[in-house]
């Protein structure tokens, strides 16, 4: 049975492959369910957030490029900006 971060994780990976998938092959592309987090992985790009961080990344990126730089690194400790009270 799937759970809801499962259904959470392929809403990103679509939305991540409908938005640069024109441009760009993805067949490299994995996006893994965690326990409360999302990783997505991607030739040297490793990035880990929740779905609602995840994907407001992809709707500002404008770039494949540009998405690396809106999501921190896998492992990373968000910054005080990036974190919810």
């Amino acid at each position: 049975m799937l759970r809801d971060i499962d259904y959470a994780a392929t809403a990103v990976k679509t939305a991540i492959t409908e938005k640069f998938g024109r441009t760009t092959p993805l067949e490299d592309l994995q996006v893994v369910a965690n326990e409360r987090t999302i990783s997505v992985h991607y030739g040297e790009h490793t990035a880990e957030g929740t779905r609602d961080n995840l994907m407001a990344a992809v709707r500002k990126a404008g770039t494949l490029e540009n998405l690396w730089q809106l999501i921190p690194a896998e492992g990373s400790v968000p910054t005080a900006g990036n974190r919810r009270a």
